[in-house]
């Protein structure tokens, strides 16, 4: 049953989280993150904590005084796998000689320090795992994608999950895809892949395919890291697991050097609401402006929103935070479906699901009575693989 009034993804069941509880693989990076649902979280850490299903999933920590929070949550939450985000991946960008970093007290990076020691630091910290903190990496700068898998490989340890920060427009020809899938098959060890853009990394149908592309063909282990809606997508293609955001700023990175403005529309700081049966991401503002124009809102049935129109939400923190609570639960939703399926049956479970969330558009063209664009990445997701 849809937890809309208005639309209906009938490929959509509930929730169905894998019955066994998992301990936390302390200290074993691939075991730790594979078909486990990650979240990528800020502001909205505490929340996430007390929402997401224990045992099943896990947050990745972003910004200041992430430490901190993650020693208060691991206290309150000890069922739950916490990780902090390398603030190298935010603020560095690496090169050949210097693919990893530390902040160095000083508002600036130490790179001298010894990979092992930069890990060693997250361990003792806390971290159940060793995140490599690695700058983000330029489009077509090879030689620094090769230091980070090389340089991770020569650790023999268990721990190590290798953060690979690309510019998205590694994307954008075919020649640079391929090379991100040869350097990342050399690796050891599980990689959290993803790439930086000051907007959308996956927006365009070429990136899109060529995520999806890279997924399907790569042989290492692949955490889908700060994406969006794109990660289902990726588990369907061989990712063994994704890490979305609830909101824009953890759906992505911002490139090092970004200049970064808020709206000068204080309505386009409305929260962005996910709408699972349409596998979709709209901002309420959107929705009021042009969806809900003469016809009635949705009503959504989560467990956040309790019946609530889909679009009611404004620009308040405390609006805001509603609307990233309602994106965490519909998360869980879609992870439990997805990672609750054996893996060699998740491509034709995501082929359904995306088969009956094109179904909802005309559903809702229907009940608003003018078309409604099909997103390019549903578009995407729609075509056939390999």
């Amino acid at each position: 049953m849809s937890q809309f009034n208005v639309i209906d993804n009938v490929n959509l069941p509930p929730s169905a989280v894998p019955a066994a509880p998992r301990t936390i693989e302390v200290g074993h990076a691939r075991n730790l993150i594979t078909d486990r649902q990650w979240h990528v979280t800020g502001e909205n850490r505490a929340d996430a904590a007390a929402l997401v299903t224990p045992t099943h999933s896990g947050l990745f920590l972003t910004g200041e005084n992430s430490r901190r929070a993650a020693a208060d949550l691991r206290a309150r939450y000890s069922d739950t796998p916490f990780i902090v985000e390398p603030q190298a991946l935010r603020d560095h960008w690496a090169d050949e000689d210097a693919p990893f970093a530390v902040p160095d007290g000083s508002g600036g990076f130490d790179v001298t320090l010894p990979l092992e020691a930069m890990l060693d630091r997250q361990r003792l910290g806390g971290n159940p795992l060793a995140m490599t903190p690695t700058g983000q990496i330029r489009v077509g700068d090879s030689e620094a994608l090769k230091a980070v898998i090389e340089t991770a490989n020569d650790l023999d340890r268990e721990d190590v999950l290798v953060a690979v920060p690309l510019a998205a427009n590694w994307l954008g020809k075919q020649p640079l895809t391929d090379q991100i899938i040869m350097v990342l098959n050399r690796s050891r060890h599980p990689i959290a892949l993803t790439f930086t853009d000051g907007k959308g990394p996956l927006e365009s149908m070429v990136r899109t395919r060529a995520h999806r592309r890279l997924i399907a063909s790569t042989t290492a282990e692949i955490l889908a890291y700060r994406i969006d809606l794109n990660g289902f997508d990726a588990i369907a293609q061989g990712a063994v697991a994704a890490a979305i955001g609830a909101y824009p700023s953890k759906r992505r990175l911002d490139p090092v050097d970004a200049n970064v403005f808020g709206p000068k529309d204080r309505e386009a700081l409305s929260p962005q609401m996910l709408i699972p049966d349409m596998l979709r991401i709209v901002r309420s503002t959107e929705m009021r402006k042009k969806w809900f124009v003469s016809a009635p809102p949705m009503d959504c049935f989560c467990r956040i929103c309790g019946g609530s129109p889909i679009d009611r939400l404004h620009e308040s923190t405390a609006e805001r935070a509603a609307g990233h609570r309602h994106n965490v639960v519909g998360i869980e939703r879609l992870a439990s479906i997805m990672l609750g399926t054996p893996r060699p049956q998740r491509a034709a479970v995501w082929a359904g699901l995306v088969e009956g969330a094109l179904d909802t558009y005309p559903q809702l063209e229907s009940h608003l009575g003018r078309p409604v664009r099909i997103p390019n990445d549903l578009g995407v997701w729609g075509e056939p693989t390999g």
